[in-house]
């Protein structure tokens, strides 16, 4: 099969038109207006709602560009392609000489780059097989169960796995995006404190309420941190927490993410339900990086 498959992709790459990036059809700043506006109106937003083009990039030797459009409001980023003739938008382009699997694995390494990229509230472990990235709300029960899970894994198995949080508050719950400012500022003072905040935040989850949260929190750090809870207050005070809650609210909207918890490894997204399932799921991941390394050390 696979000979079959190697044998077709050299057929098909002798008939396709090879070009460098330079000799590609650039898009012009009124071919950038009339893609705006077009996509404005085919997704019939709002009149005052802005679009803008923020990457066109050449995908491909036969000039394929990649568009991604942003909205001046929370929506997903729209990724689309041009097509060489400049008529043409679709949805995606796939390389009819290039190995599918070989396609899939690059895309969850941009992927695995993405969600780490520029990360805050990273736990490292040096030369880590895996890393999982997980959006969370502090005060959404499944995340509180995830977090469970988590906990349920060996010092052994918790010793390959680098952990980064991305803060996804939602806004059906009272006290989480109070949560994610403290839990910030905190980090921003100490990041091993921030994983205190952590666990405390999803041990005492039911016991915490809106009105008994600044009290909870600010007795915890001043006995079980060595943080200065002043300097967490006059954080929390002047919005020090804003860019890095931004940033984690505009990646998750530009994957589509939307509930809690959202979890990857190693740029994969899984499904954990139990602690077998994470076991199951970091056994092929770390198999799976291993297998990269050695292709690229050959």
């Amino acid at each position: 099969m696979k000979a079959i498959l190697k044998v077709a992709m050299v057929l098909l790459s002798s008939v396709i038109i090879v070009r460098s990036a330079e000799e590609c059809p650039t898009v012009t700043e009124n071919g950038r207006r009339a893609l705006e506006t077009f996509i404005k109106r085919s997704y019939r937003l709002p009149m005052d709602e802005t679009v803008t083009l923020t990457d066109s990039d050449v995908v491909d030797a036969a000039c394929y560009r990649r568009l991604i459009f942003r909205s001046g409001i929370s929506r997903p980023r729209l990724v689309l392609y041009l097509a060489p003739d400049g008529k043409h938008l679709v949805s995606g382009v796939m390389d009819l000489t290039v190995d599918p699997m070989v396609t899939q694995k690059q895309r969850q390494r941009e992927y695995a780059t993405k969600l780490a990229a520029g990360a805050l509230l990273r736990y490292e472990v040096m030369d880590a097989p895996v890393t999982m990235v997980v959006f969370g709300d502090f005060q959404c029960p499944y995340c509180k169960r995830f977090a469970d899970i988590v906990g349920e894994l060996t010092a052994e198995e918790r010793g390959k796995l680098e952990r980064i949080y991305r803060q996804l508050p939602l806004s059906i719950h009272s006290w989480a995006m109070e949560a994610a400012e403290f839990s910030t500022c905190v980090a921003l003072q100490d990041k091993v404190a921030f994983w205190k905040i952590h666990d405390f935040f999803f041990t005492h989850q039911r016991e915490i309420s809106k009105e008994s949260f600044e009290t909870r929190i600010l007795d915890f750090i001043t006995h079980e941190t060595t943080i200065d809870p002043r300097r967490v207050i006059t954080c929390v005070q002047q919005r020090g927490f804003d860019s890095t809650l931004r940033k984690d609210e505009e990646l998750a909207r530009d994957l589509g993410i939307t509930g809690t918890p959202s979890v990857f490894l190693n740029g994969g997204r899984v499904s954990v339900r139990s602690v077998e399932d994470l076991r199951s799921a970091l056994k092929a991941a770390t198999l799976e990086n291993a297998v990269s390394i050695h292709v690229q050390d050959k």
